[in-house]
């Protein structure tokens, strides 16, 4: 599964070496990630545009090879350094992953 996601890059970066601040409750659909000077990441849930509440949308894949079931929420994320670039208000997934060398571990 690794190989298949390097093929797509063009150029590999040396790995980062750094603290990284977590958060994340799936069932909430929220989360935090930082790390200082690289990343900052947040997701949340859907809101319905008319009353605001929380809304709720899962996909669930009994054969799917990263994960088996993921709540859909919105993100934001911007990074900075060799890769830069802004996401804002967009898809957010959260979910349960468990992988191997040989994908994901059922």
């Amino acid at each position: 599964m690794f190989q298949i996601f390097s093929a797509t890059c063009d150029t590999m970066h040396e790995p980062i070496v750094a603290d990284i601040a977590f958060e994340l409750d799936i069932d909430a659909r929220t989360a935090k990630a930082r790390i200082d000077g690289v990343v900052e990441m947040r997701g949340a849930p859907i809101l319905n545009p008319i009353t605001e509440a929380e809304h709720r949308v899962r996909i669930e894949q009994p054969n799917g090879f990263e994960f088996a079931v993921a709540e859909i929420g919105r993100g934001w994320a911007k990074t900075s350094g060799l890769i830069s670039f802004e996401l804002t208000d967009t898809y957010g997934q959260f979910a349960r992953i468990h992988l191997c060398q040989n994908g994901m571990v059922r």
